[in-house]
């Protein structure tokens, strides 16, 4: 089963999901994780019910929400109509969700990286498209020696592996789901290098799910 990320439209718009066409009125939203509010930026923040929240990672969840300044665009999540508009919302999303968790003073990099690093809108359960977003994430950490939003891009590189890994185990792509499991696990050590209790948590968050994009591949 595929973790489905669609858009509430009058016209179906798959983004981020099997290739399927899903309708709102048939088919209900799941309860979204931190990780898809996070990485993904197609769900709106208010849909994190801490009481629906999986105990353990309700204290990470508490604290990510009130980090989140009241005048954030984050609280204000309209369901763009179509993919092209979705590419720009999950840009905006991303930008903001690095000043939320970081701070505003990286406001300018979040944004640059945000709108530089190329979402692919439908990974098709394929690796490429997600690898493609985590070498990207690499490269500007290459580019950008002691930039202020490197704790965020390992977590992000790390969600982007872990989606390729999954895509690569379901492939059977058995030369390519070892190196990506390694790239994902020193991603999120250097995530955890962050002194950001945020980062930690969300790194946690993260960790615990069973499945980001592909159920039933296991954890790398």
């Amino acid at each position: 089963m595929y973790r489905i990320f669609y858009l509430c439209v009058a016209v179906c718009v798959t983004v981020l999901g099997s290739g399927w066409c899903l309708c709102c009125a048939e088919t209900p939203l799941q309860t979204p994780t931190l990780s898809d509010i996070i990485f993904i930026g197609l769900r709106s923040i208010k849909e994190l019910d801490p009481a629906r929240y999986p105990k353990e990672g309700r204290p990470c969840l508490k604290n990510y929400l009130a980090a989140i300044a009241p005048d954030s665009s984050l609280w204000v999540f309209e369901p763009p109509s179509t993919s092209e508009k979705a590419a720009l919302v999950r840009r905006r999303v991303l930008g903001e969700q690095m000043v939320a968790i970081l701070g505003r003073e990286v406001r300018t990099e979040a944004e640059a990286f945000a709108y530089s690093v190329p979402l692919v809108s439908e990974w098709e359960g394929m690796s490429e498209g997600p690898v493609q977003e985590a070498n990207f994430a690499d490269d500007w950490l290459s580019k950008h020696p002691g930039t202020p939003i490197a704790p965020f891009l390992h977590l992000f590189k790390a969600h982007r592996l872990r989606v390729g890994y999954e895509a690569a185990r379901a492939r059977h792509e058995k030369d390519l789901w070892p190196i990506l499991a390694g790239r994902y696990r020193e991603a999120m050590h250097k995530a955890r290098s962050s002194p950001n209790p945020l980062i930690h948590c969300i790194a946690d968050d993260l960790e615990r799910q069973p499945f980001v994009y592909l159920e039933g591949q296991g954890r790398p």
